[in-house]
């Protein structure tokens, strides 16, 4: 039995996934449903796909996503978030929330 990780773990564990480049917009994408990696790679312009395999993992490991493989040839997989990574996605939106608001302040004459 693992015992729960105390607060200062559990903050350097939610630091660590959102530090990634790439983690918020992948977690922003998943907010409209489910998604195969190819559809995530085209929303996400710039992303390699040996990065988003990379963010994947990481956000399925912290348990924020989960994987659906589907027995079909060829294969299919698809992401989805859980009600965990739903929280994180909200601060994801928080930020586009931000980035348009600073857009629109840079825009204006001074």
């Amino acid at each position: 039995m693992t015992t729960p990780p105390d607060r200062a773990e559990a903050y350097h564990r939610v630091t660590d996934v959102i530090r990634c480049k790439w983690t918020l917009a992948v977690l922003d994408h998943l907010t409209r449903g489910p998604a195969r990696p190819s559809d995530i790679q085209r929303a996400l312009p710039g992303l390699t796909s040996k990065v988003l395999s990379e963010r994947l993992r990481k956000l399925e490991q912290f348990g924020l996503i989960d994987r659906k493989a589907f027995a079909e040839v060829p294969p299919r997989v698809e992401y989805s978030l859980n009600e965990r990574g739903e929280s994180l996605a909200s601060l994801a939106y928080q930020v586009n929330v931000f980035v348009d608001q600073w857009v629109e302040s840079e825009s204006r004459p001074r």
